[in-house]
C-alpha cells in the first residue's frame, strides 16, 4: 500500500540570499525567521510511488527514501511536487490525494449521481475532485453533508 505525505508549497518573497527567493516545495511548513518573508499553502497530501517510504532525515526533518534507503529530493515542476531519486536516475511527479473522489467512492455514489445531488454539471465536480478548482466553503459543506463526513476531511 502506498504511503501518503504532506507537502507544502513555499513562497519566499524576500531573503538575505536571492537564491532563497521564489517558489519551492518542502515536507516542512514555512518557518518565520529573521530576514525571511513568505508563506506556505497549508500543505496538501500526496501519494508516494511504490517502493518509496516516508521517514526522518539525519537532521531530524521529514524525508522520503528509496527502496535502497537513499534520501530523495523534492522540487517543484510546473507547480507540482516532483520526487527526485538521483541514485536511480528517476523523477516521479507526485499525485495528490483526491479526497472528494475517495469519499464519494466510499459513499457508493458515481460522479454523475453526486453532481446531480449538488445541482452542478459533472465536469464541475470532476474539476473539484481533481483539484483543478476549489469549491467554495458552502459547496464543500454540502458535499461533506451528502458524503457523511466533515468538510475538513475533504481539504
Amino acid at each position: 500500500m502506498s504511503e501518503i505525505v504532506t507537502i507544502y508549497q513555499i513562497k519566499c518573497l524576500s531573503a538575505p540570499e536571492p537564491s532563497m527567493e521564489g517558489e519551492r516545495c518542502s515536507f516542512l511548513p514555512w518557518q518565520d525567521r529573521p530576514g525571511l518573508q513568505g508563506w506556505d499553502d497549508g500543505g496538501r497530501e500526496y501519494i508516494l510511488p511504490e517502493h518509496y517510504a516516508a521517514g526522518v532525515a539525519p537532521g531530524g526533518d521529514p524525508a522520503v527514501f528509496s527502496e535502497a534507503g537513499e534520501l530523495c529530493g523534492l522540487m517543484l515542476h510546473n507547480g507540482c511536487p516532483l520526487l527526485i531519486d538521483e541514485k536511480n536516475r528517476r523523477a516521479h511527479l507526485l499525485e495528490p490525494v483526491k479526497k472528494i473522489a475517495s469519499y464519494r467512492h466510499l459513499a457508493g455514489l458515481s460522479l454523475s449521481e453526486l453532481a446531480e445531488r449538488l445541482c452542478v454539471p459533472p465536469k464541475q465536480l470532476y474539476m473539484w475532485e481533481n483539484m483543478e478548482q476549489n469549491p467554495g466553503a458552502e459547496v464543500l459543506d454540502e458535499i461533506a453533508s451528502i458524503l457523511g463526513c466533515k468538510p475538513s476531511d475533504l481539504r
